[in-house]
């Protein structure tokens, strides 16, 4: 989720039209975000061929983080989750959050 939302963010920095700052700290969430979480067991992330279609609105993206940061934060509630694991969910949760928040206002320049 992070990868696929971070690199949409990448893809818009430079577009004519584009926030280029909120694209940027989007990308640097996203980022941050994925640094928390363990790797897949394959030690690798989901191979990422094609890039993202950012041609459209970002709102897929947007929503995917704002999915991502739900899903961590239920995470962090559950009883399975020690003190330290429960942090770095809540961090990653955070980086989500201002993910979205940021990517969502790439286009909406006056």
């Amino acid at each position: 989720m992070f990868d696929v939302a971070g690199r949409a963010a990448d893809a818009v920095t430079w577009e004519p039209g584009s926030d280029e700052l909120r694209a940027l700290l989007a990308s640097r969430a996203c980022f941050a975000g994925r640094r928390l979480l363990p790797l897949p067991e394959t030690l690798r992330s989901a191979d990422l061929q094609a890039p993202p279609d950012t041609q459209g609105p970002l709102t897929p993206y947007v929503e995917l983080l704002e999915r991502t940061r739900d899903t961590l934060s239920g995470l962090a509630e559950g009883d399975g989750a020690g003190n330290e694991a429960r942090s770095a969910l809540l961090e990653a949760a955070a980086h989500a959050r201002t993910g979205a928040v940021c990517l969502a206002g790439v286009r909406e320049m006056p």
